[in-house]
């Protein structure tokens, strides 16, 4: 999976400048990339409190805006749409990010779709508006169960309790949770169910581990020195050498990962997973390389501030040739294709950008985001009229005025500006104005174009 980091700090900095939309966009952006990204999915939600802290929708407006989306929920949830219904929910909630309804219905979608993470944070959220809301807090306390992060599990638990002392639930898993604290601090000698469980302290280790994510450091080391046990003994197990490259990616020593790749993909040349996690895998090497220039060039070093334009042009080609080869292995994976574009136009190859968005908008999950980017390609080329074709088509398909569209129609904009059509300019201005007075340099433009 992409290190998104950068993109987090990015999107935290437009909070921090008050730029909430634009925050809001970066995160989705985030979320397009890893939809499982904890960070993103609760910091859309602070950007959408943050910008409504002054001023909240009304009942009337909420409802108005949300109107479509209201509509399509109840076919999602009988369909089981789960991806459908996560896009439905994350729409109203920038609209209205107090919801607890719409909240929950998010969670149990992110949750059906296996993102624990993300639907950690949508349960999380709500706990922070509404400090009583026991349903939250149960699933909350499972998910850290699940986890081992028996404390958390413990406080949320204790938390129910305190509203309702009579939840049965809440006092079985508090009770279980209890015992289990203690087992774990008191260590084999008071598990002897434990002992005879697995033949040895590393097959223990192993057992917990296929229940819960490795998250810390030591975890990681530990795991780490588990598996390089196992490959002294069978050097030749793809799925161990798979899974330690995994841990050094996690533990960011991607060159110790890539190595360990590249034996697996020897053992298994065909392996279409394998040649992605490589691929993944030289991504991230370059982003942290990109990441630790940036800072080298922060703190003055010599050379870093040369070295980081080199960096992002190797990691552009790189990700240009890896979802080059990934369409071509998978040509009628419309999401790949929507990717390639995207690396793609962002390398100023606009005509084989072009080519790839103009197959992925025939998908309704990729339709509008296709649109707004052949419209940018376009746009590029100076072919300024099927720019504003494109971008047009892109706002039709959005019914309310989302951020998306704002950002859509911004382009459009500057499209009929280079067109020299400034009172077409004004016009699609003014809506985005109308819309939201603060957003970008619409106030400025419009008092540029008026004078």
């Amino acid at each position: 999976m992409v290190d998104v980091s950068k993109y987090i700090e990015r999107a935290e900095s437009e909070v921090k400048r008050r730029n909430f939309d634009h925050a809001m966009i970066l995160y989705r952006e985030i979320l397009q990339i890893d939809p499982d990204c904890g960070n993103a999915r609760s910091g859309i939600r602070m950007a959408a409190f943050k910008k409504f802290e002054k001023r909240y929708p009304s009942a009337l407006e909420r409802g108005a805006l949300n109107l479509p989306a209201n509509l399509m929920i109840p076919f999602a949830s009988l369909f089981k749409a789960h991806g459908w219904m996560v896009n439905l929910c994350e729409g109203a909630l920038r609209r209205d990010p107090k919801n607890p309804k719409l909240n929950h219905r998010l969670g149990h979608a992110l949750l059906a779709l296996g993102h624990s993470n993300s639907a950690e944070a949508a349960f999380r959220v709500v706990t922070e508006f509404d400090g009583r809301d026991i349903a939250s807090l149960k699933i909350l306390g499972q998910l850290y169960a699940d986890r081992k992060e028996l404390d958390k599990a413990l406080e949320c638990y204790e938390k129910a309790l305190k509203i309702n002392p009579r939840d049965q639930e809440a006092g079985r898993m508090r009770k279980n949770l209890a015992a289990e604290a203690a087992i774990q601090r008191g260590g084999y000698e008071t598990a002897t169910h434990a002992r005879e469980l697995a033949k040895s302290g590393r097959q223990v280790r192993e057992a917990e581990r296929s229940k819960k994510i490795v998250r810390t450091r030591e975890e990681i080391e530990e795991a780490i020195s588990d598996i390089e046990e196992q490959l002294e003994e069978k050097p030749d197990d793809v799925k161990a050498l798979v899974r330690l490259g995994q841990l050094h990616i996690q533990n960011q020593s991607y060159d110790d990962a890539i190595d360990l790749f590249l034996r697996a993909q020897k053992l298994a040349p065909g392996d279409a997973e394998l040649s992605d996690r490589l691929g993944d895998a030289r991504i991230r090497r370059f982003e942290a390389d990109i990441s630790k220039a940036e800072r080298a060039a922060k703190a003055g070093e010599e050379g870093a501030d040369d070295r980081i334009p080199r960096l992002r042009r190797e990691l552009l080609e790189l990700q240009v040739e890896e979802f080059t080869r990934r369409v071509e292995a998978h040509p009628t994976d419309m999401s790949l294709r929507f990717r390639l574009g995207s690396h793609l136009i962002r390398a100023d190859r606009l005509d084989e950008a072009i080519e790839q968005f103009q197959l992925s908008v025939n998908d309704p999950k990729h339709r509008v985001a296709s649109l707004h980017l052949l419209g940018r390609a376009f746009a590029g080329k100076g072919i300024l009229d099927l720019a504003a074709k494109q971008l047009n088509a892109a706002c039709d398909k959005i019914a309310s005025m989302t951020d998306q569209k704002k950002e859509i129609l911004y382009e459009l904009a500057q499209v009929h500006e280079k067109n020299d059509a400034s009172p077409s300019a004004l016009d699609v201005y003014k809506v985005i104005f109308e819309a939201d007075i603060s957003y970008r340099d619409v106030s400025q433009r419009i008092e540029a174009l008026n004078a």
